[in-house]
């Protein structure tokens, strides 16, 4: 009977040692999963906003290659385009958008099949969840290059 009641009290204190066991554990992997899901979050948005540019720049692209297009058409969907997509690109003085380039800067000697490319770059700030925005600035980067369709 003795043995019974001690193989009793030994599992009682095993499982009151492996109570705080847990609670140990929960305080150390607890902010460790915080850190984790904190990351993901602004990788994912990191990596948004990348696609948000490459789209951008694609549709000022498309713009630029249709017949009769000009350069304030393309430099107009490009500005119109990263509005819908709430990427906020920094202004200079005048209030020009600044981050946008459209090459060739000339569409009049444009001929068929020449290449139109619009490069758009944006800072992290401002377009960034949490952490991109307290961190060191960076710039994020797109181009596409598209041919011209027709002959004016």
């Amino acid at each position: 009977m003795n043995q019974i009641v001690s193989k009793s009290r030994l599992s009682r204190r095993r499982k009151s040692d492996r109570k705080g066991a847990a609670v140990v554990e929960a305080a150390l992997c607890i902010p460790i999963v915080i850190v984790l899901m904190m990351g993901t979050l602004e990788v994912c948005a990191g990596i948004y906003l990348s696609e948000s540019l490459t789209v951008c720049a694609y549709e000022a692209a498309r713009a630029g290659v249709r017949r009769r297009a000009d350069y304030d058409d393309v430099y107009d969907r490009a500005v119109e385009a990263l509005a819908d997509r709430l990427v906020t690109l920094p202004t200079d003085s005048a209030g020009t958008v600044t981050g946008i380039v459209i090459n060739p800067t000339d569409f009049s000697t444009l001929s068929e099949l020449d290449p139109i490319t619009v490069t758009i770059t944006a800072p992290t700030a401002g377009n960034s969840l949490y952490i991109f925005d307290t961190l060191v600035n960076r710039n994020v980067t797109s181009s596409v290059t598209m041919v011209r369709e027709f002959d004016d």
